[in-house]
């Protein structure tokens, strides 16, 4: 955060070395440990102005598309894109799973139940549509990238609702499969049990958690808003 010239405050991304940070060992959490996301200390560390990046500001004229992107969205994009990719290896896990496991006293797989089958079915559909949007939303907004125009906030709030909208239904996937497969993904070698984990911990991301669907809510029932975490 820093002080503009009429005394408001403005935010700012810092760019410094990581030789000039202390890293603090934080990132103790339900899921996404891999991300090794922890804190980051900067002591009296000179940052000259052109390390200095405005989120919220648009690019200078003239840049390609890739800079013309809409930066926050880019953010909810990727973590939406690792959430449909855990469910899609949560269904494949649950139906390798499902052609061995019977429960005891059983003589049909897992597989072989309805209840399995209408869930898995069911779970397919929702993947597929969520990840239809998702990809029609980033082409869209691809697209009005390649504009000198800054690309319209119709577009930003379509690729942030489903964001928002795909994370959401990759966590509800997983959790099915995950029930489906009853006790044997609640261990720790379970990649069914690591799946849970970080499709929920995706959700709490401020990128893609709920508050998202009030702020796409406001924009397309046409309520005064601040665009700028578009």
């Amino acid at each position: 955060m820093l002080a503009s010239r009429d005394g408001e405050s403005v935010q700012r991304v810092v760019a410094m070395p990581t030789a000039a940070l202390e890293i603090v060992d934080t990132w103790r959490t339900a899921g996404l440990r891999g991300t090794g996301s922890h804190d980051a200390v900067a002591h009296e560390v000179f940052v000259p102005s052109h390390r200095l990046l405005s989120l919220f500001e648009g690019p200078p004229a003239g840049s390609p598309p890739l800079y013309r992107f809409p930066l926050v969205g880019f953010f909810a994009a990727s973590i939406a894109a690792a959430t449909l990719g855990n469910a899609r290896g949560a269904i494949e896990e649950l139906s390798q799973l499902a052609h061995l496991k019977k429960s005891v006293g059983s003589t049909r797989t897992l597989a072989e139940r309805p209840l399995t089958q209408s869930e898995v079915a069911r779970s397919e559909a929702a993947l597929r549509a969520a990840r239809l949007l998702f990809f029609q939303a980033v082409d869209d907004a691809w697209q009005a990238a390649h504009s000198e125009e800054p690309v319209p906030d119709t577009v930003r709030t379509g690729l942030r609702l489903a964001s928002a909208h795909a994370t959401c239904t990759a966590a509800d996937v997983v959790s099915s499969m995950y029930e489906l497969a009853g006790g044997a993904a609640i261990y720790e070698e379970s990649p069914l049990q690591r799946r849970f984990r970080d499709a929920h911990t995706a959700t709490a991301h401020i990128q893609v958690s709920a508050p998202m669907f009030e702020l796409t809510g406001r924009m397309l029932l046409g309520l005064p808003t601040h665009t700028h975490l578009l």
